[in-house]
Order: structure tokens, then sequence, then C-alpha cells
């Protein structure tokens, strides 16, 4: 038996060498002939773009090999594949010296990022530096994907204005380039640009109540795209913002059928972010209807979806609000428990994410246009001399007013924090809640509940809240209890989830340290982080932000600024 295999294997290993020989002796496009039949995400397709791949790095030919790792990412599955791939494609491109190819090999990984992984930080991070390798470039189509991909971001961040902006902009451009090119593929690619751009610039019109602007750019695509086999994705969307527009609209019958030909389109094209919108918004089509089984069986597969690959977006937030009231008009404690934890999660995700997407937009992309305009109206001085000086007057001023009005929201909301410390005589407590349903409270017996309850306060009076590297299931060895126990205590009778309690029992903590003993307030932001038992910088930093409303160098300042006043 094992002879035989090994003779199987001879020829097999024989029979691809040959193969491979002769695969290998043919042009790059008779290679690229061989897969580009092949739709999105099959991986069939990879075995003659890994011919492409050796074939390049043999001839030693970056430019194709980019090519080639492109082609990987495109036909590959698994996202954590099209990463690895993404990340070989950087490397080439660095090697390659040339800004272009390394501009679109970040925004690759960006997109990978954006829509296979929906990891919005790290997608931003590679948007960025795809912008700073085009700001030079000549190439108008790579430029306008970068803006494309950043409106993408500032939508979810709700900067609806801003977007777009960003999507005008690329709409303007993609429009015109699909109308003057000859070449059937870049002329599939511009319209491709072009129907996303107004599809995104639909919703930012529909989130800025410009509905006359929203319903035309709908009726635009619906129009356009109805016979055009290759955008399907597109017109997907489309399907789906006429059924939201005609729900909002109380047309129900008629946004049933454009959200179900949607929601046919996007599970043929395996797009389950978008999927998971027009799910949300056929639950409460059917909830309006009176159908509550057939919506909650939807607002589930948003559940489902979500825990799946846990994206979440302020749009589908409410989804979990109708699990919850449906949970207690059944009066199921326990659905209702799990599902207020699924929301707790939705906004701690949603929460953090902005915090930290918003701040860098604005720091890496916006500082940077506005300094790059500031630049180019210096070089232009000496023909416009007049121009400039009033363009520069009124950036400053306007840097000047935006400055003091930060620092007007920062003072605010440091008196705001110190009023609340002043009062607030111990930092380390946590409200009980004073009635609980009484569905609820039989699931534990009371001794149990008041014994946590107890437990819990030796914990925080110890400050063992500060020991590095804590879990629910550790603290609630600590305490001699179990992680069930625990966790219902704290979600039903402290109405706060354990990560939640015991991030605000360390920043309420180290804002104490930092408000009675002016030692700490030249401690390093990483040595605060320590003192308090945080992994890192950035972890505090969130943290930081998300309890206080202010970030810890933020903090700082105020409280030296405040004591150089005494």
């Amino acid at each position: 038996m094992h002879y035989h295999n090994r003779i199987l294997l001879l020829i097999f290993n024989l029979f691809f060498s040959v193969l491979y020989g002769r695969e290998q002796q043919r042009s790059y496009k008779e290679i690229s002939a061989l897969f580009e039949g092949y739709t999105e995400n099959d991986e069939r397709a990879m075995v003659f773009v890994n011919l492409y791949i050796e074939k390049a790095k043999k001839d030693r030919n970056y430019k194709k090999l980019i090519r080639g790792y492109e082609e990987a990412i495109y036909y590959t599955k698994k996202s954590a594949r099209k990463l690895l791939y993404a990340d070989s494609t950087i490397v080439t491109a660095l090697k390659s010296n040339d800004p272009d190819q390394i501009s679109r090999a970040y925004l690759g990984k960006g997109i990978v990022y954006y829509y296979n992984r929906r990891q919005y930080k790290p997608a931003l991070d590679e948007y960025l530096k795809a912008f700073k390798y085009s700001k030079n470039s000549e190439d108008d189509y790579l430029k306008n994907k970068v803006i494309y991909h950043l409106g993408m971001v500032k939508s979810y961040l709700g900067y609806y204005k801003e977007a777009a902006g960003h999507f005008e902009q690329a709409a303007d451009f993609f429009e015109i380039n699909a109308k003057e090119s000859d070449d059937r593929n870049i002329r599939l690619n511009n319209e491709s640009g072009y129907f996303n751009s107004i599809y995104r610039l639909s919703t930012c019109y529909k989130n800025l109540k410009f509905y006359n602007k929203e319903d035309s750019l709908i009726t635009i695509g619906l129009n356009r795209l109805h016979n055009v086999s290759e955008l399907s994705a597109e017109l997907g969307y489309f399907q789906k913002g006429k059924g939201i527009q005609l729900l909002r609209k109380g047309n129900p019958d008629g946004a049933l059928e454009h959200l179900k030909l949607s929601r046919n389109i996007l599970i043929r094209n395996q797009d389950y972010a978008s999927l998971t919108t027009v799910y949300f918004y056929l639950g409460k089509l059917y909830w309006a209807k009176g159908n509550k089984t057939e919506s909650l069986n939807y607002f589930k597969k948003v559940d489902s979806l979500v825990n799946k690959f846990w994206f979440v977006t302020p749009e589908i937030r409410s989804n979990y609000e109708y699990l919850i009231n449906d949970s207690k008009q059944r009066k199921n404690s326990k659905d209702q428990l799990y599902y207020t934890n699924q929301l707790l999660k939705a906004d701690s995700i949603i929460n953090v994410d902005f915090a930290m997407l918003s701040s860098k937009i604005y720091q890496e992309y916006d500082t940077e246009t506005l300094l790059d305009e500031r630049r180019k109206l210096v070089r232009d001085h000496q023909i416009i001399w007049y121009i400039s000086i009033s363009a520069g007057v009124s950036i400053v001023s306007f840097l000047i007013w935006r400055f003091r009005k930060r620092e007007q929201k920062l003072t605010a909301r440091y008196q705001e924090l110190l009023e609340k410390f002043n009062a607030q005589k111990d930092i380390s407590s946590f409200d009980v809640l004073s009635s609980v349903a009484t569905g609820e409270t039989s699931l534990y017996s009371l001794e149990l509940i008041d014994q946590i309850k107890a437990d819990l306060k030796i914990f925080e009076d110890r400050k063992d809240f500060l020991k590095p590297n804590l879990t629910l299931p550790i603290v609630a060895k600590m305490i001699g209890s179990n992680r069930t126990h625990l966790s219902y205590v704290l979600n039903v009778h402290f109405d706060v989830t354990f990560p939640t309690y015991l991030k605000a029992l360390r920043i309420r903590y180290i804002t104490n340290l930092l408000l009675e003993d002016h030692k700490y307030l030249s401690y390093k932001i990483e040595a605060l982080a320590k003192k308090c038992g945080m992994a890192n910088r950035q972890l505090f930093t969130a943290h930081f932000l998300e309890i206080n409303g202010i970030k810890p160098n933020d903090f700082i300042r105020k409280r030296q600024e405040e004591l150089k006043k005494i």
C-alpha cells in the first residue's frame, strides 16, 4: 500500500513539474488569461496566480510581482491569508521604491482590514500611509481611490458633511474617466468607483436629511445598474438604499421588495457587513407590520453575524434594544441578560473606535492637509502675496479660534470632573441599584448576592483591582465566588459589565492620585498605566478618555495650570 502511494506521489510530482515548466515558459499575459475568468475569493484561480508570482520572482520583476500579490489578495478566500499577501505586496513595493506602488500596496491592505475584517483602526492606519505616498502622485485614479476610502472612514465616524466632500470629488473623477476610456476593464473600474461613490454620497445625504438629493442618486444608481451584471454588488447597495428610503416614507410593501432583492444579491456576493444592515431593516419592517416572529428571526440573524464577524455600527445598535424589549415581555431573564451584554459590548466597541479613529484622522489627515495648503500659499507668495497674507491670517485665526474652543471644553470638563471627585469620597465604590425586577433576583438567593457585594467591597478597599492581567474568572476566584455569579451581580445589581467595572475602578483610582499627590503629575503615561494595572499607554489613554471624558495628558496639564494659580 505504501509502495503504491509513493509511486502515485512520484507520478504527481513529475506531472506537476512538467506542467509548471511549461507554464513558466508562457508570457505574463498568457498566464493571467488563465485566472481572469474566476470570480473573487475563488481559490481555484490560485494555481495560476502562483505561477504568475513565481515567474515574476524568477524574473525579479517588481511590478509584475506586485500585480501577482494583488491578484492573490483578490482570489484568496480567508482574510488572514489576504493580509499575508498584502504584506508581501508592501514589502515588494518598498523594494521598488515607487511611491505610487507603495501607496497602492498600503491602500490594498487597508481595504482588507476595512471590508474583510471590519477592523477600522488598522484600516485607517493603512489608508493614511497610502495618502502620504500618493500626495505627489500624477496617478489621479490612485489619489481618488485613497480619497474615497478616507471618506468611508469619515462617514463611519459620522462626519457626513466632510465625507460627502470626499465622495463628490471621487464621483466626479470616476464618472469623467469612465466616459473617456475605451478600455473595457478601465471603464468598468471607473464605473465601479463612480457608483460606489454616489451610493456612499447618498447615505451621507440621508444622514444629513438632504432627502431629495439622496432620492436622486438612488434613482440614478438603480436605473443605470439594472442590466450591468459585472456590478451586481453595487446594485445590491442601491436596492438596500431604496428599501430604507421607502421604509422611511411609510411604504413597507415597496421597502420589503427592494430589501429582499438586496439581501439576495449581497448573499451571493458574500458582503456580510452590508447584509447585516439589510437584516436589521427587514427586522424593523416586519416589527412594524406586526409580524413579530419574522422580525425576531432577522434581529437574531444580525446578532449571529455580529458574533461571527464582530463588526458593529451605530446604525444597527438598536437591534439589541428590540431583542431586550422582547426578552422583557417574555420575562426571559437569561435572554435579557445576554442581549444586554451584547449591547454593552457594542457600545464599548463603538465608543472606543470612534474616539481613537476621530483623533487619528484629524491629527494625521486633516492637519497634514491643512499644512499642505499653507505650504502652497507660501510657494505662491511672490506672485499673489496679498492673497497669501489674507489666507494665512484666516488660517491662523481659525486655528486660534479652534484652540480656544477646545481649551474651553477641556476646562469645563476638568471642572466637572473635579466637582465629581470632591463630592465623591469613596472613589472605588459603585452605586448598587436600589431595586431589581423580582424575576431577576429569583435567579440566586439574596444571601449569595449580598455576600458577593460584601466581597467586592473588600476587593475594592484592598485595591486588589490594581493587580495586572485581571480577568472575570481570576477576580471571581479572588473573592471566593465563580464567574457566573459575579457576572450576574455586576450586570444586574451594579448595572455594569466586568471590563467596565474594572477600568472604572482603575481610572478613578489614578485620577484621585493625580488630584491628591502632586508627584504623580510628573509621571509618564506609561508609569501611570502600570500604577493602575493597565498593560500599556494606549489602553490607559483610551480608558481614561472613556471614563473621564478627557485625555490624561490634557487632564494633567489642566491640573498643573490650576496648581500654578494657587
